[in-house]
């Protein structure tokens, strides 16, 4: 009898002692990683990650939400997550590749590991050299969840631009920036499906040309941008008009530009009344 009572008394007395600390509900978490995300304060959001296990990925979202890569940072994060499908790469949501610095290219490896970014939705593809653009180039393979392109590089063909679209059946946004090598036989676009094309298209100086506007106004599935904006070194009105039916039934603004060294003129009769003179077409 004596002994059941010291147990009791010794179990009551333990139970006391145990101290339960409330756990942080995973709303309250959230709200203070996005704080420290739009602060840009990302050493903080490295700190937090190490709290416990709820906080990493939370964490990780934000860390890795844009990427940026080049010549120089490539062959970390290759060693870094060396098996593409056990890295962070389904987190990122905007990516950002320097595949070319002067004679220096981001390697083949990471060219085929481009893939494994799943959850992607805005891709840059930068970077400028002096390495012939005749050399051959590893394929860029980019995932179907991209809606947002940028390429802005000299390292790409024709050939090579027509075939990263046919890779996206979700882009909107387009934007293409520098001197793509001609193609001396007619391009044709094929019957592959393109993307919806329901955003914004920047034809920006070298791309601005006759071959790059009659491949898009080609494009199978047709085009559905509400926005154009095309600055070119030469006239190119003919295919200019020809881009702008093609999406005629979508489009409500046109800005066309002629750049004459360096600055850009706009031509008589495509002036409206903004700081960007334009050329606005209504819906109807």
């Amino acid at each position: 009898m004596g002994s059941n009572v010291s147990t009791a008394g010794r179990s009551t007395s333990a139970e006391a002692g145990i101290v339960v600390i409330p756990r942080t509900p995973q709303d309250v978490i959230n709200e203070i990683l996005d704080h420290l995300a739009v602060r840009s304060d990302l050493r903080s959001l490295r700190a937090c990650a190490l709290v416990s296990k709820s906080w990493v990925l939370p964490c990780r979202r934000h860390l890795f939400h844009t990427v940026i890569i080049n010549s120089r940072n490539t062959k970390g994060w290759l060693r870094a997550f060396p098996v593409p499908e056990e890295s962070p790469a389904y987190l990122v949501r905007e990516l950002c590749v320097w595949i070319q610095e002067g004679d220096v290219h981001v390697p083949e490896e990471f060219v085929k590991y481009a893939l494994w970014f799943t959850n992607v939705e805005m891709v840059s593809l930068l970077g400028f050299g002096r390495s012939s653009l005749s050399q051959i180039r590893p394929a860029w393979r980019l995932s179907q969840s991209v809606t947002s392109l940028i390429v802005r590089t000299d390292t790409f063909t024709l050939a090579g631009v027509r075939d990263l679209l046919a890779q996206l059946p979700n882009l909107d946004d387009l934007l293409l920036s520098g001197h793509f090598s001609d193609n001396r036989a007619p391009l044709r676009i094929g019957t592959a499906t393109m993307g919806r094309f329901g955003g914004r298209l920047q034809l920006l100086m070298g791309p601005a040309q006759e071959d790059v506007m009659n491949m898009l106004s080609e494009v199978p599935t047709g085009l559905r941008f509400t926005e154009v904006e095309i600055c070119c070194i030469y006239k190119s009105l003919a295919p200019t008009v020809k881009l702008a039916d093609a999406c005629a039934a979508t489009l409500v603004r046109l800005s066309y530009a002629i750049s004459t060294h360096g600055k850009p003129r706009f031509p008589s009769g495509f002036l409206a009344p903004t700081l960007t003179p334009s050329l606005y077409c209504r819906r109807h």
